[in-house]
């Protein structure tokens, strides 16, 4: 599955859904800070935060509780840029790649659990 595909509505990924998602891509670049994502490692931040972001979207009260919670998945996936860059920074790259991705959000597993109902 390709979230960057033009055609998203076919993976049943609303506009709220998409938003949500950028907005979690945009707080891992900016915790990243010096270096930068590739478009693979940008996928691999919207695949992490998918499936907790459409359940999070189904509930009848998701706008009040994004209005509340939206602080915790942008300090979360900050935090998940910080821990990628880190891990770039150790192999002497200056750009965030998708397996830098995936280890950060394993290390982040249960970091912050007030932020479950957004983030992996």
């Amino acid at each position: 599955m390709r979230l960057d595909d033009p055609d998203t509505a076919s993976y049943g990924l609303s506009d709220e859904a998409r938003t949500i998602l950028n907005a979690a891509v945009s707080a891992v670049a900016h915790g990243a800070a010096g270096a930068r994502l590739d478009p693979p490692a940008a996928e691999a931040v919207k695949e992490q935060f998918l499936r907790k972001v459409r359940s999070a979207l189904e509930q009848a009260d998701w706008q009040d509780a994004w209005q509340r919670e939206q602080v915790y998945l942008h300090a979360y996936a900050r935090e998940m840029g910080g821990r990628a860059a880190m891990l770039a920074t150790e192999d002497r790259r200056t750009v965030v790649i998708r397996q830098d991705i995936e280890a950060a959000a394993v290390k982040m597993r249960g970091y912050m659990p007030i932020a479950s109902r957004w983030c992996p």
